[in-house]
């Protein structure tokens, strides 16, 4: 954000004393072109075009990204506020157009730094934590495949344990501070779970004469959102007791699943996030059985908020589900659908949110989500046109091939994840209508 008359700036509709640009760090750019075919243009003009490096443009962009933040002027909470916050995800060093990414990035800016972030070992701990550098600035640690839902369970569980011991201090220490102390005490009381007046009581209790126990814990204070984060090989197999598990606690965590369906850390095996007819390894002649349905099985817990987003679909209804399910006082689980360059997706990783796109219109992907609190489950996108389904099975490798190897096999399997598809929708609909 900058001011309305900055040279090659464009106005930032509904602000009027301000203008926007977009920079992009030269140095860490992967030339995928995703962000090309994402951003709009006009008159047949795309907004961003591949040009020329610039070291007048290298020292600007530099300077900016390191030491310039936007003014707040927009709600967050929707797509272009979401934008203008500075991510606290940054330069992660994962594959070109990668699909995960952008989820995190998000969650980074909607959240900053109330979030910690336990993390599955997988792609999101390769990019999230190769030594010596991190693209995070906020809390985060990896765990191992089959324990990370747990593992972020007892980050939960600390905090609780923590945020008990600081209210038996003050309740203790009452009586023995000043009247300016005891109001910021009494603040704090009835605002455990914000993250914004937390942060500022721990700062105005830190020049304050409190007692030493208190001061030696003082940073637990703060209200803290755990957001526990692997992909379809942790959540689908190896660690679905674990998530299982913290499901059915009720403890006030936030589960995001970056299903790319194909395994993508370890290759491409098959799994129980394969769908029916996926070529992968142990399945070369097409899988034969359906992908494990994680967000029925997650419903049927009484105090569980479930999403399925898919960015390059529906960008607000991403930002929608991310903001309820972390305002959600008990656990919460979303699937987040993520292009992976192991689909071998038609044109490349450029197309990966049109990929989503198609998935969504043509029934592949449904994006919906349940409100355990309502009772209620809601179909967010448009009834699906069936007959787009097999474009979508033939702009992907891992179901094109098996078309290539055996065309007679291949009708038979794929007519099965056409079927299923469609039951799978038609009974989300029932469901959706009978609460």
């Amino acid at each position: 954000v900058v001011d309305k008359d900055k040279p090659n700036s464009s106005p930032l509709i509904g602000k009027n004393d301000y203008n926007y640009q977009i920079l992009v760090s030269e140095e860490d750019c992967l030339s995928c072109g995703l962000c090309l075919n994402v951003c709009p243009g006009k008159a047949g003009n795309k907004a961003l075009t591949y040009g020329n490096i610039s070291n007048e443009n290298k020292e600007y962009v530099k300077e900016m990204f390191e030491n310039y933040t936007n003014p707040t002027i927009m709600d967050k909470f929707n797509v272009k506020g979401s934008q203008l916050q500075k991510p606290l995800f940054e330069f992660s060093g994962a594959c070109a157009g990668c699909g995960e990414t952008p989820y995190i990035k998000l969650l980074t800016q909607l959240f900053g730094k109330k979030m910690i972030i336990a993390n599955a070992t997988g792609c999101s701990s390769i990019y999230g934590g190769s030594a010596p550098s991190t693209p995070y600035s906020i809390p985060w640690a990896n765990s191992l495949f089959e324990d990370n839902a747990e593992f972020g369970y007892g980050m939960r569980l600390t905090y609780n344990k923590m945020h008990e011991r600081i209210k038996n201090i003050i309740k203790e220490s009452y009586d023995a501070v000043d009247d300016e102390t005891k109001k910021l005490y009494d603040t704090y009381l009835n605002n455990t779970n914000d993250y914004e007046i937390t942060n500022d009581i721990r700062n105005k209790l830190l020049e304050k004469d409190i007692p030493k126990e208190l001061k030696d814990i003082i940073d637990y204070m703060v209200a803290k959102s755990v957001f526990i984060i692997g992909g379809d090989g942790w959540a689908y197999d190896i660690g679905f007791g674990g998530i299982d598990h913290v499901l059915s606690s009720g403890e006030n965590v936030n589960i995001i699943v970056l299903d790319t369906e194909v395994y993508s850390n370890t290759g491409g095996q098959m799994s129980k996030s394969s769908h029916y007819g996926q070529v992968a390894e142990f399945a070369s002649k097409g899988k034969t059985t359906p992908k494990k349905d994680l967000f029925k099985i997650a419903m049927n817990y009484n105090n569980v908020y479930v999403g399925q987003v898919a960015l390059g679909s529906n960008f607000m209804q991403t930002i929608k589900v991310f903001k309820e399910a972390e305002s959600h006082n008990g656990p919460s689980i979303i699937i987040c659908y993520s292009p992976c360059q192991e689909q071998g997706i038609k044109g490349g990783m450029c197309n990966a949110t049109s990929e989503q796109k198609l998935a969504v219109d043509c029934g592949y992907l449904t994006l919906m989500h349940y409100n355990p609190i309502e009772e209620k489950l809601y179909i967010d996108s448009r009834e699906p046109d069936f007959s787009k389904y097999k474009d979508f099975l033939l702009n992907e490798v891992r179901y094109k091939s098996l078309i290539t190897k055996s065309p007679s096999l291949a009708k038979e399997i794929l007519l099965k994840n056409i079927k299923y598809a469609q039951k799978r929708y038609n009974d989300y609909v029932k469901l959706s209508n009978n609460k």
